[in-house]
């Protein structure tokens, strides 16, 4: 364990992954709200009965919006483990 906490190549990879991981999600949420705004489901459910692809696409829409409003939390909560960890050796 001391010699994970000594290493400051660690801590380097660390803040780089963290960076890796916001521009990915950012990247992620271009995508899907792209991908989800060009699905007609209005074309879909006009050969089916009800609207089982509007719905499907809605309740889609709002679980992806929940975890993109998450998402950026745990990242947050990484920055604080990561700034507490560095601290707690100095």
């Amino acid at each position: 364990m001391q010699r994970l906490k000594d290493n400051e190549a660690g801590s380097v990879k660390m803040v780089g992954m963290v960076v890796g991981i916001l521009v990915t999600l950012i990247i992620a949420v271009l995508i899907f709200y792209n991908i989800a705004a060009s699905i007609d489901t209005s074309t879909i459910d006009s050969e089916l009965t009800g609207t089982p692809a509007a719905n499907a696409s809605g309740d889609t829409l709002d679980q992806a919006a929940t975890f993109f409003t998450i998402a950026p939390i745990l990242a947050i909560v990484i920055v604080a483990v990561v700034i507490i960890g560095y601290v707690t050796r100095m």
